[in-house]
């Protein structure tokens, strides 16, 4: 994976996104980077909010969320703000 520079983190930090979505980011971490997304419409909803900043990529069958490098990037870089 190529590494990020500061252009590509500022770039990386001003996609828009949701403080849930936010927080399914986080839960999509602390799952161990796969959590089933079949289970109710909220957290589908929340899943492609991050999959459209590119921080999750959403299986074929549209059941499983993965984290991707962009999703720990973008967390790793709000650890560090807070």
């Amino acid at each position: 994976m190529k590494p990020q520079t500061d252009h590509a983190i500022d770039e990386l930090m001003s996609r828009p996104l949701s403080e849930r979505a936010r927080g399914f980011l986080r839960e999509v971490q602390f799952a161990g980077g796969r959590v089933e997304i079949a289970t109710g419409l909220g957290r589908r909803q929340l899943a492609l909010e991050c999959r459209r900043c590119g921080y999750v990529h959403i299986s074929q069958d549209e059941r499983t969320a993965k984290l991707t490098g962009l999703g720990q990037a973008y967390l790793n870089r709000l650890m560090r703000a807070n």
